[in-house]
């Protein structure tokens, strides 16, 4: 039997009947579908932490430990809170949480956190599962005198004699490298925004990428601009139409937390970082010296049209076929003629969007490109809003992000701030559902029974409707007048069209 069914066979064994969390398409997915074959119902909840104390409270009720579970990193920091009020008020809770092996450095994986300090202050153990997975014994644990919350991990992978993941090989002779590349390329982090390098960028010759934290570092609409590098980009993906053709990789402040997944690129490669113990994060930082190294880049060019045709057969694809996010995006992008703050919370619509919403400022676009935390989309826009009400401010929310802040749209209202909600409805939790249409499993958990909040919105006083399609969400863009105050449009769209627009990007 697998981990997960021996696992699920155990809880249900306790004689527990719900358990609750936010999956994810990995261990959570199929210890679910293992939980459902055995008559155990889970329940999505909107937010990590709320599952945590709901399975704490059925635990202080039953007398038998409940059952929460989360991804790793943001999924548990959020767990996190409601596994703090279960051990303030001795609630018996069993956490399933996905990992990374005990001895691979968290800060070199993507949503990469450090486990064991968040779980040292608000829970009784963190153990590993193992293969054989003892849940009898981790109930015991949490119900034990004083009750409590336990932590326990699905390690991802061998933990044994891992190897750190390989990243940018370290190059003593930066400034030689540079000088005798013939087509260099650049890829951009946040730093590049912290030391203003936009307009450095913007005079180049050569392909220039940002990471999705650092989008709009150069101006998208430029010849030049690439776009955005995740690290596993696929076929349809400007990175991998552009990177075998470069003879040298140049980062700026290029570091693993803002990648999906490090990996070494096929050329030489520098890192002009101004952390020198970036080296042991799994980029080398090869030199601070950024004077010398865009003095060097900037007699370097490549074809326009090459790096253009890369750039645009994407957004072809994109553009092309039935109603997709891509057109809601760039209907919002020619309705405002480029001035506008679009902020991005997580999920598939934000896959899509770091490639085809096309930045010009960095602080005109906004998401959580390193932590991929989901749920950010409306605090980030309110405090976009606020802090700059001189431009309409667009949220673009998945059906996954919404509920776990919706009240905080209060706010905006009392505020009269110029903050447009634009859910992208799929009814479900599409990225997720993307494994587990292919391995077979469950979708129960994956697909919302009614994904609107129209009536919701509406009922916090702003202005709120449905478009069923592109020209009833031109004619419902036209309609808000932004500086009157904010507004919702719910805007869905086919699943099975919603599962496609992603194929062959990542």
């Amino acid at each position: 039997m697998s981990t997960y069914a021996l696992l699920a066979d155990g809880i249900a064994r306790a004689g527990i009947h719900h358990a609750f969390g936010v999956p994810g398409s990995g261990p959570t997915l199929e210890l679910i579908h293992a939980l459902e074959q055995r008559g155990v119902r889970f329940t999505t909840t909107y937010f990590e932490g709320t599952a945590a104390l709901m399975a704490g409270t059925i635990g202080r009720l039953s007398g038998r430990a409940g059952v929460a579970l989360s991804i790793k990193g943001p999924g548990f920091a959020n767990l996190a809170q409601g596994l703090a009020a279960s051990w303030f008020e001795s609630f018996p809770v069993v956490a399933l949480v996905e990992a990374f092996p005990a001895n691979v450095d968290w800060r070199i994986r993507h949503k990469g956190m450090d486990h064991e300090s968040l779980a040292r202050v608000v829970a009784k153990a963190r153990v590993p599962l193992g293969a054989t997975p003892d849940f009898a014994r981790l109930a015991a644990l949490a119900a034990a005198e004083v009750p409590g919350p336990v932590v326990a991990e699905f390690v991802a992978g061998d933990a044994s004699g891992a190897a750190p993941p390989p990243g940018v090989a370290a190059e003593p002779a930066a400034m030689a490298a540079v000088a005798a590349a013939e087509r260099p390329l650049v890829i951009a982090g946040t730093l590049a925004i912290r030391r203003g390098w936009g307009p450095r960028l913007a005079a180049l010759k050569v392909p220039v990428f940002s990471t999705a934290s650092a989008k709009g570092v150069v101006d998208e609409t430029l010849a030049h601009a690439a776009g955005v590098y995740t690290g596993v980009g696929l076929a349809r993906a400007p990175e991998a139409a552009l990177l075998p053709e470069a003879d040298l990789v140049v980062g700026l402040g290029l570091r693993p937390g803002e990648v999906l997944a490090t990996k070494p690129f096929a050329c030489r490669a520098i890192n002009v970082d101004a952390v020198p113990s970036a080296a042991a994060l799994g980029f080398a930082a090869t030199t601070s010296d950024s004077d010398s190294i865009f003095a060097a880049l900037a007699p370097k060019s490549w074809e326009i049209p090459r790096i253009q045709l890369a750039v645009g057969k994407l957004r072809l694809k994109m553009q092309s076929g039935p109603y997709q996010p891509a057109h809601v995006y760039d209907a919002v992008d020619r309705h405002f003629r480029s001035h506008v703050r679009a902020v991005f919370d997580t999920g598939y619509f934000c896959t899509i969007g770091e490639h085809a919403w096309r930045a010009r400022r960095p602080d005109w676009c906004l998401m959580s490109g390193n932590g991929r935390y989901m749920g950010t989309g409306i605090p980030m826009a309110l405090g976009a809003a606020f802090h700059d009400a001189t431009v309409p401010t667009v949220a673009f929310l998945g059906d996954g992000g919404i509920g776990t802040h919706l009240a905080e749209l209060r706010i905006a209202v009392r505020n009269r701030l110029p903050l447009l909600v634009v859910l992208i409805t799929d009814g479900g939790f599409g990225s997720v559902r993307t494994r587990a249409i292919k391995e077979g499993f469950t979708q129960a958990p994956l697909v919302m029974e009614d994904a609107s909040w129209l009536s919701n919105v509406a009922a916090m006083g702003m202005p709120a409707v449905r478009a069923e399609g592109l020209q009833q969400f031109t004619e419902a863009l036209a309609a808000w007048q932004w500086r009157d105050g904010p507004a919702y449009i719910e805007v869905p769209f086919d699943p099975d069209v919603y599962q496609g627009m992603v194929e062959g990007l990542r």
